[in-house]
């Protein structure tokens, strides 16, 4: 299945978490295809992001600062934008910071979740909403066998278990508030990788910071692996579910895994990109006072079938791919222009 530009082209798109990472690739992703792409999200966080160094506020029709824990204000921005179709991203996305500050994932994941979820349904205009989730939604027993969208949900950290319980929040909502039978899938993707991702204590961006600035690199659970997945890949799942929504597609799936059959460990992510950058780090291996999975992995069966997706590059060739982009950024090239080379040999063939 590839994407249809003409169906995206002057639909009024909004997009929660806008100034974050995915959100700043899917806005010119969705700008690619002719959307109006409307944002709410908090400023973005953090001494740099991708937001402000692609200059992605240029892209926006409408940004609206706003946090979707304000129920009122949420609502009001929804109602307002009269908007054909909605992507959730927004979220409390650390791990470790979600055991700092538990409350904080809790109410912006669940109550932050329904709040968007609720008027974004009662809107005479949505056709379609996709709900960003993760891979670590599922309740991990330790089998090292990959998750299917019908396992037990779970999670050990506030982050997980509020994203667990997001999904059970978004289920009962689509089912009990939902007059006009809108269609939502909830879409399970984690370990994204790709250009620009500045967030704190994530592998990539300390790497990169590390690299950088001839510091050591602090790892931790170094031979814990996962289903690293390119930005794009990832990302043109997510609208090929918002499409088949907009196409009014008979039995969309209401949750859809999208990751790599395969998966690699942090060392050897390092090693990728000590290996692009041509530079060898000093390590310091710590070990983490939060338990975290050593092994994970998604079967994307549902998302093969239904969708035809399937990912363009391996994890090997995803973070090659990262470290090259970050390398070019390191030396001078432009934020915004490295991301829309990057579109615009990705699509080739996919729409």
């Amino acid at each position: 299945m590839g994407l249809n530009p003409k169906l995206w082209s002057g639909k009024r798109v909004l997009v929660t978490g806008h100034t974050g990472f995915k959100g700043a690739w899917l806005t010119l992703l969705l700008k690619d295809l002719g959307a109006e792409v409307i944002g709410i999200s908090l400023s973005p966080e953090g001494s740099q992001s991708l937001y402000v160094d692609a200059r992605i506020e240029e892209d926006i029709n409408s940004g609206i600062i706003q946090d979707i824990r304000d129920e009122i204000a949420v609502e009001r921005a929804i109602r307002e934008s009269n908007v054909d179709y909605v992507f959730h991203l927004a979220a409390q996305a650390y791990v470790r910071k979600s055991v700092r500050n538990p409350l904080e994932s809790i109410t912006t994941n669940i109550l932050g979740t329904a709040n968007v979820l609720i008027p974004a349904l009662a809107s005479m205009s949505v056709s379609g909403i996709t709900i960003v989730t993760t891979d670590k939604v599922y309740e991990n027993l330790g089998l090292n066998l990959p998750f299917k969208e019908s396992d037990k949900l779970g999670g050990q950290d506030p982050y997980s278990a509020s994203k667990a319980a997001a999904e059970l929040v978004a289920a009962s909502i689509r089912f009990s508030n939902n007059p006009r039978n809108i269609p939502v899938t909830t879409v399970r993707a984690g370990n994204v990788v790709g250009g620009g991702d500045w967030g704190e204590e994530r592998l990539v961006p300390d790497l990169v910071r590390a690299l950088r600035s001839n510091l050591p690199l602090v790892i931790r659970n170094e031979g814990a692996t996962r289903p690293w997945q390119y930005v794009l890949d990832c990302l043109f799942g997510y609208l090929l579910v918002a499409q088949s929504h907009l196409e009014k597609k008979e039995s969309v799936p209401h949750n859809v895994n999208f990751g790599p059959e395969e998966s690699l460990s942090v060392m050897e992510l390092v090693n990728l990109f000590e290996s692009a950058f041509r530079k060898k780090l000093i390590k310091e291996i710590v070990k983490s006072p939060i338990i975290e999975s050593s092994f994970l992995s998604l079967d994307s069966s549902l998302a093969h079938q239904y969708y035809k997706w399937g990912p363009s590059l391996s994890p090997a060739q995803s973070i090659m791919q990262t470290a090259e982009w970050y390398l070019k950024f390191s030396c001078g090239e432009d934020a915004k222009s490295l991301m829309l080379a990057e579109i615009s040999k990705y699509k080739v063939g996919k729409w």
